[in-house]
């Protein structure tokens, strides 16, 4: 009996291993057989397909690489029928992840602004947005000291964000969908005032200071807490808690409430108090996802607009 043991044990691993080989041939027959002209037969290869979910996403991006090689040519639709089954793979996959993110305890908002990024960008290696937004961080760290005021902190981040790093806000592309996303805000450096607020907040953060957005109707800008309290020792009595605000869609302009106030009055709002502090960062995604919603509208992209819809849905549930 115990000489049989090790043969037991031999028979066993191979019999693994040729499992996850007869899996891999599986959906390498299960994708061929996407082009088959019978639509029944398509309807449930696509359908296991999906269901099989990210993990067979490696062979289908194999299969069309191999297809764009051979085939300059048209292919029979083969090509297109399986990137449709792809970008529907992809998407399950981020409204998956951006569950989980919504029943999160911390909902990061970078985290958050990276899948809303797959939606246009599924290929996106979040290690490279890190290490791009690692590298800003490095040189406000670089610059700042405990002794810096919150004000005189915020000039650094001005200069080091807009004037060494080069940011701007992007004025003549305004309503451009390439001004939501983290990712190509980081590569072309021009954002919208959310994205640029964002890019500032998450930088803040990471270095422990405390900015965060304010949804504003019409706009969206930053706010510096009063996380000491330093305006209740002054006998200064605002329960809204915000040492200023910063404006980085005008390269980090400071102000305070007041202007808040007479924005809000020339647009015939009243002063609500959810105006003047931080929002969560629910809102901000939700935010954005308005925001991608004008700007594939404007587009007339009616399938992209859709597909934002499901998103929505998800931060509202």
């Amino acid at each position: 009996m115990v000489e049989n043991k090790p043969a037991n044990h031999c028979r066993t691993f191979v019999s693994v291993e040729t499992m996850l080989n007869i899996e891999e041939r599986q959906v390498n027959a299960l994708i061929r057989l996407v082009e088959d002209p019978d639509p029944i037969v398509f309807d449930h290869v696509k359908d296991r397909l999906i269901q099989m979910g990210e993990g067979i996403v490696p062979c289908i991006e194999n299969t069309l690489n191999i297809r764009k090689q051979q085939f300059a040519f048209e292919d029979g639709g083969h090509g297109e029928r399986l990137e449709d089954i792809l970008k529907e793979i992809q998407f399950n996959q981020l409204k998956n992840d951006l569950t989980a993110w919504r029943g999160s305890t911390t909902r990061d908002l970078l985290k958050g602004s990276m899948i809303i990024s797959r939606f246009q960008f599924p290929e996106i290696q979040e290690s490279d947005v890190e290490s791009e937004l690692e590298k800003i961080k490095q040189k406000v760290w670089l610059e700042i000291n405990e002794e810096h005021t919150a004000f005189e902190i915020v000039k650094i981040f001005n200069h080091v964000i807009f004037d060494l790093c080069g940011f701007q806000s992007s004025k003549n592309n305004f309503y451009s969908e390439e001004n939501s996303y983290i990712n190509t805000v980081l590569s072309s450096k021009k954002g919208n005032p959310l994205s640029l607020s964002i890019l500032y907040s998450v930088i803040a953060q990471k270095l422990e200071i405390p900015i965060y957005g304010v949804n504003l109707p019409n706009h969206f800008v930053l706010g510096f807490v009063d996380e000491f309290q330093t305006l209740k020792m002054l006998g200064i009595t605002d329960d809204r808690n915000i040492l200023f605000y910063i404006n980085p869609f005008s390269k980090g302009r400071i102000f305070d409430h007041n202007e808040i106030e007479n924005y809000l009055r020339s647009l015939n709002l009243p002063l609500q108090k959810n105006y003047f502090e931080p929002c969560s960062n629910t809102e901000i995604l939700k935010r954005m996802l308005t925001n991608l919603t004008v700007a594939y509208n404007k587009k007339g992209e009616q399938t992209k607009i859709d597909g934002i819809k499901e998103l929505q849905l998800i931060l509202e549930s």
